[in-house]
C-alpha cells in the first residue's frame, strides 16, 4: 500500500530545472524550460531525477503531441512543451492510480491533473520553477536536480485544496486528503507535504515559497476548477463538495432554549405563580383580619362564650353517614380477627402449608443477569434490530484497551523509554497463553486482510518491530509518521490515526501527548465455544495487567507508569462482584429495620416486667412474614418462568417491609389502645377482633391500592420494571393476607402469654410473682396528643405550613426537568474498581466514538431506482440520497453526534467498475469473466471490465449493472483485496458489510459505517442514540422504497431512554388513577381519595426535585424506586386518611383529623418512618457507589417527604377541605378517649378541639392538655 500512498509525491520526477543558485543567473521567461527528461538517480536503487535544461521549449512530434493531449488536455494541441514521451508516460502511469482516489470529484481531479501536467510539461516552467540545488547521478554521471523552488499563486493552491479537501475515502471512514495532503488543513500545508524529500516520498526536495521578493519570478496562479463549479462535467457531488448540498432542516437541539434571564421558562412560569398565589393568601389574610375587626365594631357586638352544648350544637357537622362497605369490611373482618385468635395455631399451620408449597417453586428458581435481557423487551426496536445485525453481519468485536500514562499526569508520555516499554509489553501480550486452553492472540484476533491482527498502538509506526526503533532516529519518524499515518502503515495495512492511539494532547502537538492507548480487536461470535475461548484468555489478559501493575514483571519496571485498562469481559465480572459485595450492606440495612421493629412493638417497663411486656417474639413473626410473603412470590413466579433480576432481590424485600412493619405497628398499637381502655373487661379473642375490625379495612385499603398500583405496572414492556411490579404486586398481597391470618394469631398467641406472665421468647417460663401490669398511653402517642396534634392543628400554623409545602412543590416541580437521564457505568462499579480509572481515562483521553452502522433490510437495490436512493457521487443520485443526508448531518456534528464521513459501499463499488481505471475491475481472459486479475498480470492477460460496454459506465449511472448482473459483478467486487494499484476494492472494508440474496437477486442487506463524535457523558450517549434514530426515520421519509435503521453496540442499553419519561409518567398515571379509585370504593369519599393521590403526587415531585439536586438520574433503577415511592406514600396516607374518614359520628374536620394524627398517627411514625430510616443509614456507608445513589439518596428523600406530608400536610388539608365522614359500627366506636382514668372524665369533644385550633396559637392547645 505503500506504493500508492506516495505516488502523488512522485511526480516532480517528471520536472527538468536548469542549474541555478540565483535568478540573474538563468532565463526566467515565457517559452523557456527548467527541465526536459530524465538523467539519472541518486542510487542504484532510487527513482530517475529530471535533467537541468534552461532552454526553450521544444515542439513536440505527432506521437508526443496526440500523448501529452490525451493525457494532459486540449489546452496542449498548439503549444510546446517541456516534457518528453518517458516522462509522459511515467505521468500516465501515475495518474491512473491517484485517478482511483480523487475522481469521484471531477473538479479536484482536473486540477491534480492541470497541476502535475504543467509541473512537468508548461512551455513556460521557468515562470514559476528555479532550481535551487543539483547533483551527480553515480549511475550516469550526468547532472540532476536535488531541490526547487515552485511558485503557486495564492487563487490556485486555495482553490486546488478546497477542491479536494473534502473528498472522502470511504473505505477508512476517512479523506482523501489523507494520502495526498497528509491531512493537511490548509493549501500551505498540502503543498509542503507534497514536496517534502523522504525515502517513500519526494526523490528530492520541493518548496513552496510564500512569498517572492523578485520580479523575475511569475507564480502559477491559473483559475482553478470549483468543486462547484458552473460547468456541470466538473461539478462535485454532496458528499464530496459542501457546497453543492442541500440544505437539511434545523433540528429542535439547534433551537434556542427558552429563558427568563437564567430561568427557563417551566421555572420562572412556577415561581411567578406561586408568587401570585402567595400574595393573594397575603391580602385575603389583611383583609379578613380588617373587615372582621370593623365588623364587629359597626355592629356593636361583643363576643360571648358558649357553653359546651350549644357550642357542640353549632359546629357539629351533618350526623355521619353510614356507608355499607365500610361496615361490612368492619364486620368481616372482626368475624375473621375472632376466629384467627381463637384458633391462633391452625391458622399459622394453614398459612405456613401455603407458604411452604408456594415455595416449592423455588425450585425453578433463575437470576437474569444477562443486562439486553434485563433493561429491553425482546420485541422492543433495539432488540430486534441488534438480533438482525448479529445473524447478518456477527456480533461487534470485542474491545481490549489500555491506557498508560505518567504517575505525574502533567508530563508527556512520549519518550524513548516508554515506547520501548510497550513495544515489550505487547510482545509478551502476543505470547500471552490462556489457561486452561492455551489460546493466543493470534488465534481469536480480528483479522480483515491476511494474518495480521488489528492492534491500535503507536507502536505500529514501525510494524510493531522493537528492531525498527533506533534511538537515534525515533521521534523524527514519529513526528513524520503522525503527521502523516498514511505513510507509516502497520502490518495490518491500515492507517493508525493519532487520534486512536495517542491521548491528551492540544492542536495536534501529539510530542506532547499525555496519554497512549493500546487497543486489541478480537473476532466475537455467536457460538458460545468461541465467546467462552475469548473469556479465557481476556481473564489471562486482565491477571497478566494485575501483575504488570502490581510490579510483579521482572523484565518491565512500569513504577513510573499509570496503567488503567478493560477488556470486553471486565464490566459483566466486576458488576458481580459488585452485587457479592454489597450483599452483606443489604443483609445488615435489614437486619437493623427488624431489630428496631422488634423493640418498638414492645413498652418500656422495669425489670422484671420488661422480659415479659417486650414483643421481641412478636417482632420477629412479623419479620418473618415479611420474608414468607416473598418467597411465596419468588416461588409462584418462578414457577411460571418469570426470572428473578437483582433489582427484585435487593428492592423487594424493603418495599414489603416498609408496608408490612408498618401494618404491623398499627394492628399492635391499635390492640394495646383497647387493652388500655378495656384490660381484664374483655377477652383477648375480643380485643383482636375488634383491632382487626377497625384497622382490617385500613390495611386493605394500603395494601390494594398498592396491589393494584403495581400490579398496572406489568404492563410496561422493559423486562426488569415489568418483573418487579409483577413480584412487588403479589408479595405486598401476600403480606397482607398472611397479616390479617398469621399475625393476627401470633398477636393472640402473644397477648395471652404477656397476660400469663411468660417471658418473651421463652413461654415456657412464667414469671411466678411479677409485677402487676402498668397499663399507660405510649410515649409516642402521648406526644402526638399533647404537643403535636395541637401545635399543627393550630389556624395560623397550619396558614405556614400549606405556604411553605406548596413552596417547596412549586421549587420540586421546577428542578424536575432538571434530572439527568442515565446511569453512568462508574456508579455502578464498586468505588474501588480499576474500571473506575479506565473510565476515567477513556474520557480523557480517547478521542474516537463508536462506530454507528445505518442499516438498510427488505430493499432492492439491485434495480436503479434503488441504487439512487443509496448513492452520493454520481450526478443523478437522489438529492436527499442516504449518503447525501448523512454527508450533511456529519457537518452539524454538535447536534448529529456523526463525526467521520461515512462507508458508502455502493459508491465505491461502481467507481471500481470504471473501466478508466484499468488496474480495479480486470477478468483474466478466457476465464469467462469469473477470475480477476491481481495487480501483478500483465495488462495483455487481462480485459477491463465494462471498456466496450453499452450504455458506457458513466457518472449519470446510466451504464450500471442491475438485476443478476449487479450480483455476480458485486460478489467479484467483495472478493477482491485492496492494494497499491486499487484501494478500492471491496473485501477488506466491505467484506462482511453486504447480504446477498442470490436466490431472489437482491440485497437482503447491507450497512454504511460511521462513526459517532467522542461521547463523555450518559447525555452524549442518549442525544447520539436519539440523533441516530432521528437520521433513520429522514432518510426512510425522504426515500420511501428503503428501510433504514441505525445501530451502534451500545444501542440496545439507552433505547430506555427514548421512552422512560413517558413510561414513567403511564405507570404513574396509572397507579394514581387505580389509588384514587381503590380510595373512593373503601373510604366512600370520592374527594378525599383526591386529597390522597395529590398528597402521593407532591411526595414523588419532591423525590424527583431532590434527585436533580442530589444527581441522582432516572433511569430502570430510580424508576423501580419511583415505583416503591408510591407504595410508601400510599402507606404514610391512607391510615391517616381513613381514620379521618372513620372518625367518629357528628363530629367536625377539625377534630377528626386530631383523631387521626393521635389514632394512628404514632404507628406510621414509629412503623415507617423510624424503621426505614435506620436502615437506610446503613446503606450510607455501602462500599457501592449504585446503593448510594440510587438507595441511600432516594429512600431518604422518599421517607422524609412522605413523613413530612403524611404526618404533618395531609391532617391540615383534610381538616380545612376533608371529605365528609361516615359512621362506623357500635362495635367500633373510635371515640377512646372516653375513659375517666386516662383524660380527665370527659371525652374530647369539638368544643375542645375548636379550642386547640383556635387563634390563640400553641398555648392554648397546652393549657388544655394540663387541663385533661
Amino acid at each position: 500500500m505503500k506504493k500508492l500512498y506516495s505516488i502523488t509525491l512522485m511526480f516532480v520526477i517528471w520536472c527538468s530545472f536548469t542549474i541555478s543558485t540565483s535568478f540573474a543567473d538563468y532565463i526566467h521567461q515565457e517559452g523557456y524550460c527548467v527541465m526536459h527528461g530524465h538523467c539519472g538517480s541518486k542510487s542504484f536503487f532510487g527513482k530517475e531525477l529530471n535533467c537541468p535544461h534552461n532552454k526553450p521549449a521544444i515542439e513536440p512530434d505527432y506521437d508526443l503531441r496526440s500523448k501529452l493531449v490525451q493525457i494532459c488536455g486540449s489546452q496542449y494541441e498548439n503549444s510546446l512543451t517541456c516534457c518528453d514521451a518517458n516522462q509522459l508516460d511515467d505521468l500516465n502511469s501515475s495518474t491512473k492510480q491517484v485517478e482511483t482516489l480523487i475522481s469521484t470529484c471531477p473538479a479536484c481531479w482536473k486540477n491534480f491533473l492541470n497541476f502535475f501536467c504543467t509541473l512537468a510539461c508548461s512551455p513556460n516552467q521557468s515562470t514559476f520553477l528555479n532550481i535551487t540545488s543539483i547533483g551527480t547521478s553515480p549511475i550516469t554521471n550526468l547532472k540532476i536536480v536535488t531541490s526547487v523552488d515552485f511558485f503557486v499563486g495564492e487563487t490556485l493552491g486555495k482553490g486546488f485544496y478546497d477542491s479536494c479537501k473534502d473528498i472522502k475515502f470511504a473505505a477508512t471512514n476517512g479523506y482523501v486528503m489523507d494520502f495526498i495532503g497528509g491531512g493537511a488543513k490548509n493549501y500551505h500545508d498540502m503543498l509542503a507535504f507534497l514536496g517534502q524529500e523522504r525515502p517513500i516520498g519526494s526523490p528530492f526536495q520541493i518548496d513552496f515559497p510564500l512569498n517572492d521578493t523578485s520580479d523575475i519570478m511569475l507564480p502559477y496562479d491559473d483559475p482553478p476548477k470549483r468543486c462547484n463549479d458552473i460547468d456541470v462535467k466538473y461539478r462535485c457531488s454532496c458528499v464530496d463538495c459542501q457546497s453543492v448540498c442541500p440544505v437539511l432542516e434545523p433540528t429542535p437541539e439547534e433551537k434556542p432554549p427558552c429563558l427568563v434571564g437564567s430561568l427557563t421558562c417551566w421555572a420562572f412560569g412556577l415561581y411567578l405563580t406561586y408568587f401570585i398565589l402567595l400574595m393573594a393568601i397575603v391580602i385575603r389574610l389583611f383583609v379578613e383580619k380588617f373587615w372582621n375587626r370593623n365588623r364587629f365594631d359597626r355592629e356593636g357586638f361583643e363576643p360571648v362564650a358558649l357553653t359546651e352544648e350549644e357550642d357542640t350544637s353549632l359546629t357539629q357537622e351533618h350526623p355521619s353517614r353510614r356507608y355499607a362497605l365500610n361496615l361490612l369490611l368492619q364486620d368481616y373482618f372482626y368475624q375473621q380477627g375472632y376466629m384467627c385468635a381463637k384458633y391462633p395455631w391452625q391458622t399459622i399451620g394453614v398459612a405456613a402449608l401455603i407458604v411452604f408449597l408456594a415455595t416449592l417453586g423455588c425450585s425453578q428458581f433463575e437470576v437474569e443477569r444477562d443486562p439486553v435481557r434485563l433493561w429491553v423487551a425482546p420485541n422492543s426496536d433495539s432488540a430486534m434490530q441488534k438480533e438482525f445485525f448479529d445473524q447478518n453481519f456477527g456480533p461487534f468485536y470485542r474491545t481490549q484497551q489500555i491506557f498508560i500514562s505518567n504517575i505525574n499526569s502533567g508530563l508527556s508520555i512520549i519518550n524513548y523509554n516508554t515506547i520501548k516499554k510497550l513495544f515489550i509489553i505487547e510482545r509478551e501480550i502476543r505470547e500471552l497463553k490462556s489457561f486452561p486452553d492455551n489460546h493466543t492472540l493470534q488465534d481469536l484476533c480480528f483479522r480483515p486482510n491476511g494474518d495480521s491482527c488489528i492492534v491500535q498502538s503507536v507502536t505500529g509506526y514501525w510494524q510493531s518491530d522493537l528492531d525498527r526503533f533506533s534511538k537515534e532516529t525515533w521521534e523524527e519518524e514519529f513526528k513524520s509518521c503522525t503527521f502523516a499515518p498514511t505513510y507509516c502503515l502497520p502490518d495490518f495495512q491500515q492507517p493508525l490515526k493519532p487520534d486512536m492511539i495517542l491521548g491528551g494532547f492540544e492542536n495536534e502537538d501529539y510530542i506532547n501527548a499525555k496519554a497512549l492507548v493500546l487497543t486489541y480487536v478480537l473476532r466475537n461470535s455467536l457460538n458460545q465455544n468461541e465467546i467462552d475461548a475469548a473469556r479465557e484468555w481476556e481473564k489471562s489478559l486482565r491477571e497478566y495487567l494485575d501483575k504488570l501493575i502490581g510490579g510483579e514483571n521482572d523484565k518491565i519496571d512500569v513504577s513510573q507508569l499509570r496503567i488503567t485498562f478493560s477488556t470486553e469481559s471486565s464490566l459483566e465480572a466486576e458488576l458481580n462482584k459488585s452485587t457479592n459485595t454489597d450483599i452483606y450492606t443489604i443483609i445488615l440495612s435489614y437486619l437493623v429495620m427488624f431489630f428496631y421493629a422488634s423493640l418498638a412493638l414492645g413498652n418500656a417497663t422495669l425489670f422484671p416486667r420488661t422480659i415479659i411486656d417486650s414483643k421481641f417474639m412478636l417482632g420477629i413473626s412479623g419479620i418473618i412474614i415479611v420474608l414468607a410473603s416473598v418467597s411465596t412470590a419468588v416461588g409462584i413466579f418462578s414457577l411460571l418462568g418469570i426470572k428473578v433480576t437483582l433489582i427484585i432481590a435487593e428492592v423487594i424485600p424493603f418495599l414489603v417491609l416498609a408496608v408490612g412493619v408498618d401494618n404491623i405497628f398499627i394492628l399492635n398499637h391499635e390492640f394495646e389502645r383497647l387493652t388500655l381502655k378495656s384490660f381484664g373487661e374483655v377477652s383477648v379473642e375480643e380485643r383482636i377482633a375488634k383491632t382487626l375490625g377497625r384497622m382490617g379495612p385500613s390495611i386493605l385499603l394500603s395494601a390494594l391500592s398498592e396491589t393494584i398500583a403495581f400490579g398496572l405496572g406489568g404492563i410496561v414492556t422493559m423486562p426488569a420494571v415489568r418483573n418487579f411490579a409483577l413480584y412487588a404486586s403479589l408479595a405486598v398481597w401476600v403480606d397482607f393476607s398472611l397479616q390479617v391470618t398469621a399475625f393476627v394469631a401470633f398477636l393472640s398467641l402473644d397477648a395471652k402469654r404477656q397476660e400469663e406472665d411468660r417471658i418473651d421468647c421463652f413461654p415456657c417460663y412464667r414469671i411466678e410473682r411479677a409485677p402487676e401490669r402498668i397499663d399507660k398511653e405510649g410515649l409516642l402517642q402521648k406526644c402526638m396528643r399533647k404537643y403535636y396534634a395541637p401545635f399543627v392543628l393550630n389556624k395560623k400554623v397550619r396558614i405556614v405550613i400549606v405556604i411553605c409545602f406548596v413552596g417547596v412543590f412549586m421549587t420540586s416541580l421546577s428542578f424536575v426537568p432538571q434530572v439527568e437521564l442515565g446511569l453512568d457505568q462508574r456508579i455502578a462499579l464498586p468505588f474501588d474498581s480499576y474500571l473506575v480509572d479506565y473510565f476515567n481515562d477513556l474520557d480523557a483521553y480517547f478521542r474516537i466514538g463508536p462506530p454507528v452502522y445505518f442499516v438498510t433490510k427488505d430493499f432492492n437495490v439491485t434495480k436503479v431506482d434503488g441504487q439512487k436512493s443509496l448513492c452520493g457521487r454520481f450526478s443523478t443520485c437522489n438529492q436527499l440520497s442516504l449518503a447525501n443526508i448523512l454527508e450533511q448531518e456529519r457537518k452539524r456534528s454538535n447536534v448529529s453526534y456523526i463525526a467521520e464521513p461515512t462507508s458508502v459501499w455502493i459508491d465505491d463499488f461502481f467507481h471500481w467498475l470504471n473501466p478508466s481505471l484499468e488496474m480495479c475491475c480486470r477478468f483474466k481472459k478466457g476465464t469467462d469473466q469469473k477470475e480477476l486479475c491481481d495487480e501483478y498480470d500483465d495488462d495483455n492477460d487481462c480485459e477491463i471490465c465494462f471498456k466496450d460496454r453499452e450504455p458506457q459506465w458513466n457518472i449519470t449511472m446510466s451504464g450500471m449493472p442491475q438485476g443478476e448482473e449487479f450480483l455476480k459483478y458485486l460478489g467479484l467486487w467483495l472478493k477482491s483485496s485492496p492494494d497499491e494499484s486499487c484501494p478500492l476494492a471491496g473485501k477488506a472494508a466491505y467484506g462482511d458489510a453486504i447480504v446477498r440474496d442470490l436466490e431472489d437477486i437482491t440485497v437482503k442487506t447491507s450497512h454504511f459505517r460511521t462513526f459517532h463524535t467522542p461521547l463523555k457523558s450518559q447525555n452524549d450517549y442518549i442525544a447520539a442514540y436519539h440523533s441516530a434514530h432521528r437520521i433513520s426515520e429522514l432518510i426512510n421519509e425522504e426515500n420511501p422504497s428503503i428501510q433504514v435503521f441505525p445501530y451502534s453496540v451500545f444501542y440496545i442499553f439507552f433505547e430506555q431512554y427514548e421512552y422512560i419519561i413517558s413510561l414513567a409518567a403511564e405507570i404513574f398515571f396509572l397507579a394514581f388513577v387505580s389509588i384514587w379509585f381503590v380510595t373512593t370504593l373503601l373510604l366512600g369519599s370520592a374527594w378525599t381519595g383526591f386529597i390522597v393521590v395529590c398528597h402521593v403526587i407532591m411526595i414523588i415531585t419532591n423525590v424527583l426535585g431532590i434527585m436533580a439536586l442530589w444527581g441522582v438520574s432516572l433511569n430502570a433503577i430510580s424508576l423501580v424506586n419511583l415505583v416503591i415511592c408510591v407504595g410508601i406514600g400510599v402507606e404514610f396516607c391512607v391510615h391517616i386518611a381513613r381514620a379521618f374518614i372513620v372518625g367518629g359520628e357528628g363530629v367536625d374536620r377539625e377534630e377528626r383529623a386530631y383523631r387521626s394524627i393521635v389514632d394512628v398517627g404514632s404507628s406510621v411514625l414509629s412503623g415507617i418512618t423510624l424503621t426505614k430510616f435506620w436502615g437506610i443509614l446503613v446503606l450510607a456507608f455501602t462500599r457501592s457507589k449504585i446503593f448510594e445513589v440510587y438507595y441511600f439518596r432516594m429512600y431518604v428523600s422518599m421517607v422524609i417527604s412522605g413523613a413530612f406530608h403524611g404526618l404533618l400536610l395531609l391532617p391540615i388539608i383534610l381538616s380545612l377541605i376533608g371529605g365528609e365522614g361516615v359512621g362506623s359500627g357500635e362495635d367500633f366506636d373510635y371515640d377512646v378517649f372516653e375513659d375517666e382514668e386516662m383524660f380527665g372524665g370527659r371525652p374530647i369533644r369539638s368544643a375542645d378541639n375548636r379550642m386547640l385550633v383556635d387563634d390563640g396559637g400553641i398555648e392554648s392547645g397546652e393549657s388544655d392538655a394540663e387541663e385533661l
